[in-house]
């Protein structure tokens, strides 16, 4: 027995943290409380024992005759009926929970009651062996003790208050009553006992720590269980794990939700072939699969299947099926609904336009090619190319805003004016494309046509503006016109160019004729890019007679285009192209680098005058392209003259004006060209930096057979004299009118047929090299 008390020792050594806090006094309140209600549990057991332990000291006495034997049967049956009441008392008190106070009371209460009762069995046997010397006494007297004793292991064992007390209470009055013999077998048999209340001691202990560590555990696995529950119910996913046998082992209340069942609805341990009806179906291929065969299914395959379904109110639920080693598998169920809704919206951005909520290009093209593709191309239809007039000036005057406002409300009149079936898109800026599909009459289209024109230039209100702009459309037919998209949209827009050239506000057919003419257009278009490059641009010179000295004193520096298949193109053809496509200030700089740089061949009283676009004063740095012509050429600044029109000056005033002051303050000439053609070219006169003025060949047209010219002409040079300009005819043609251009006006120099026409760069060289005497006039008339 003592080995066997020292191996529990030893064990519960072992086993110190698992119970430490239960003899630390720090067993947590729900331990603690369970620990004395098992205490007061077993009242039938209480009663019975009470009972039995009264009948023994009966016995006793019956056997012999010792008085002392009836007083403690009173003091058990006393004490064990305090007990009782004492039991009943708790359970009427405890209710469903006791406070920290509450159970240190009635633990309290517990020890005392029962170190009194096995006190008082203790002080029985010490009688019964005081009194007499009968061994039955002895023997049952002991033994019914010792019983007691043990069965505190199964009792008590979870308080060790009530061990330690009654163990004391009990063993110390038995030791003693083995002891008053005073005899070797006696006091042996009382060392022996030592070894049994030690044992009683540690197996409570043991079993306390046993029991204590699975409560303790419990309790904590329950706290785990109770967090991953917690956790489990907030996930924002649907969850839910299946086992073997198609059954719900472990969901969450948003699982149910998922699928279309009330959120509260029970699915734990219920098969799924017993799953509640919901509106989740899950679509495969042609095929229509419940829920819940689904996941059947995918338990039966055992691997891993992702799919989709919908339930009621449109939202739109992902589920992911992960099979188990162990058979059955884990559904997780997720609400996609806004990433489906964003991807939507994506691709409607990525197909639709913005602004207007019209088809886009790239979608178009494709919608048309679904619609009405065939093996032999796009069956027939019509295409409308529209495009707006002057909205580009609403939107630079008023701002992107309006202009945005102003495209909305476009689009929604054409939409409203739409045939059945058409289809329409916004093609980009402020152009749009309509489709009919079907054979559509020219008459029919011509009718559109009109109906759309008329009812965009309607005046519309705009943020308090009043905006009216128009519109032209180019029409082409399939299959007439080809059997492509691209053809049909490449023919439309061929036929919208020519509705533009024709003056804007009206509509054209696409012809072959216009094909032609238009692929011509395009052709120059190409081949005038290219023309630099390929040294087909050229500069010729037209000479400025001073009349004073009869000598020329400046040269204008004219283009000319000798296009190896085409000729020479003149300049009214080609200047106006260069404008539109972009290209004229990459001309524009062509000719003030060659200019500048033949003009130092010549002699240094000779001067070249270069004309510069209104188009090159709004996309370039004029100033900055004359310096760098003049530093690559090394020509003085003072033998350029840089020619204005008024069309320069209207198009941005104050620019040009800082523009021509650098060029001026540089020493670079400023010449008015073309004056007397605008309303407000005297207006110019002092308020520019000019040093020339050249009046329009306007002027002379009429010089020798109309008086009122001569005045008109006489008050424009007078004035331009009084503000200090060197005055220039230009047009002079004729003998005539030089003579009476001299004789009547003072004018410092001329410039026409009369004196020549623009020569390439080596011939005005030559002449200009040959005039080394002043020139007579009639030598110049007759050199024309």
């Amino acid at each position: 027995m003592i080995l066997w008390a020292m191996e529990n020792t030893g064990r519960m050594i072992e086993n110190k943290n698992k119970f430490n806090t239960a003899h630390s006094g720090k067993l947590p309140d729900p331990v603690h409380e369970s620990v004395v209600r098992s205490l007061y549990g077993e009242q039938r057991t209480l009663a019975v024992g009470i009972v039995t332990m009264v009948l023994a000291p009966l016995v006793l006495y019956l056997r012999s005759g010792d008085w002392t034997q009836i007083l403690v049967m009173v003091a058990l049956g006393l004490i064990g009926i305090l007990r009782i009441v004492d039991s009943a008392l708790f359970w009427r008190a405890a209710g469903e929970q006791l406070s920290r106070r509450e159970v240190t009371y009635w633990e309290n209460r517990y020890a005392i009651l029962g170190a009194l009762y096995v006190g008082v069995l203790g002080a029985w046997c010490m009688t019964g062996f005081a009194r007499t010397s009968d061994d039955f006494v002895h023997l049952m007297s002991i033994s019914i003790t010792i019983s007691y004793l043990v069965g505190i292991i199964g009792r008590n064992f979870s308080s060790e208050r009530v061990v330690l007390s009654q163990t004391i209470f009990a063993g110390l009055p038995l030791i003693f009553s083995v002891a008053l013999f005073a005899d070797t077998y006696h006091l042996t048999l009382g060392f022996f006992l030592l070894p049994l209340f030690l044992s009683i001691w540690f197996m409570s202990r043991n079993l306390r720590s046993v029991l204590f560590s699975a409560v303790l555990n419990a309790l904590e696995s329950q706290k785990i269980a109770d967090r991953f529950d917690v956790a489990l119910n907030n996930l924002t996913h649907g969850m839910a794990m299946f086992d073997r046998n198609h059954t719900f082992v472990v969901v969450n209340s948003r699982f149910a939700s998922l699928c279309g069942l009330p959120a509260d609805t029970n699915l734990l341990h219920l098969p799924v072939s017993e799953m509640p009806d919901t509106s989740a179906i899950v679509e495969t291929g042609s095929n229509k699969v419940h829920f819940r065969d689904m996941i059947v299914a995918c338990i039966a395959r055992g691997r891993q299947t992702n799919f989709s379904f919908m339930v009621d109110g449109g939202r739109v639920i992902e589920a992911k099926f992960n099979p188990m080693a162990s058979d059955g598998g884990v559904v997780v169920l997720e609400d996609v609904s806004d990433r489906v809704h964003s991807e939507n919206e994506i691709r409607k951005l990525a197909s639709f336009d913005p602004l207007t909520h019209l088809p886009n290009r790239r979608f178009f093209m494709g919608e048309v090619n679904r619609v009405l593709g065939s093996v032999d191309g796009l069956l027939p239809c019509a295409f409308l190319f529209v495009d707006l007039d002057n909205f580009k000036d609403v939107n630079d005057a008023l701002g992107h805003s309006v202009g945005d406002k102003l495209l909305c409300s476009v689009a929604l009149r054409i939409r409203w004016h739409m045939p059945e079936k058409a289809m329409v898109c916004r093609f980009g800026g402020d152009e749009f494309i309509i489709v009919i599909p079907g054979r559509v009459l020219r008459k029919e289209c011509s009718e559109l046509a009109n109906l759309l024109i008329e009812e965009i230039s309607k005046t519309v209100h705009v943020d308090g503006h009043r905006l009216s702009i128009g519109a032209s459309i180019g029409i082409a037919q399939s299959p007439e016109n080809g059997g492509e998209y691209t053809q049909l949209l490449k023919a439309s827009d061929m036929a919208l160019y020519d509705a533009k050239s024709r003056g804007r506000g009206r509509f054209s057919f696409y012809t072959d004729e216009l094909g032609d003419l238009i692929r011509d257009r395009r052709q120059l278009e190409s081949e005038l890019r290219k023309a630099i490059d390929l040294g087909q641009m050229e500069l010729h010179y037209q000479p400025l007679v001073t009349i004073a000295d009869n000598k020329i004193r400046t040269c204008e520096a004219l283009l000319r285009w000798n296009h190896p298949e085409r000729g020479m193109v003149p300049p009214s053809i080609f200047i106006p192209v260069a404008e539109e496509i972009g290209v004229i200030s990459d001309i524009g700089r062509f000719v003030l680098e060659q200019a500048t740089l033949q003009c130092t061949t010549w002699p240094e009283d000779v001067s070249v005058a270069v004309n510069v676009s209104s188009l090159q004063f709004q996309q370039t740095d004029v100033s900055a392209v004359v310096k760098s012509a003049l530093v690559n050429s090394g020509l003085s600044p003072k033998r350029l003259e840089i020619e204005v029109t008024e069309s320069a000056m209207l198009e941005n005033i104050n620019e040009t004006k800082a523009t021509l002051h650098r060029l001026s303050e540089a020493g670079v000439k400023i010449s008015l060209d073309d004056f007397g053609t605008g309303f407000s070219s005297l207006s110019y006169l002092h308020t520019l930096p000019l040093n020339k003025v050249k009046i329009d060949r306007s002027f002379i047209e009429d010089i020798e057979v109309d008086d009122k010219s001569i005045v008109l002409l006489s008050g424009v040079t007078h004035l331009a004299r009084e503000l200090g300009l060197s005055i220039t005819i230009e047009g002079v043609e004729t003998s005539e009118q030089l003579n009476i251009l001299c004789n009547k006006v003072t004018v410092d120099q001329v410039q026409g047929y009369l004196f020549g026409k623009a020569v390439p760069g080596p011939v005005i060289c030559e002449q200009l090299v040959a005039q080394n005497t002043p020139l007579k006039r009639p030598l110049l008339a007759a050199s024309r």
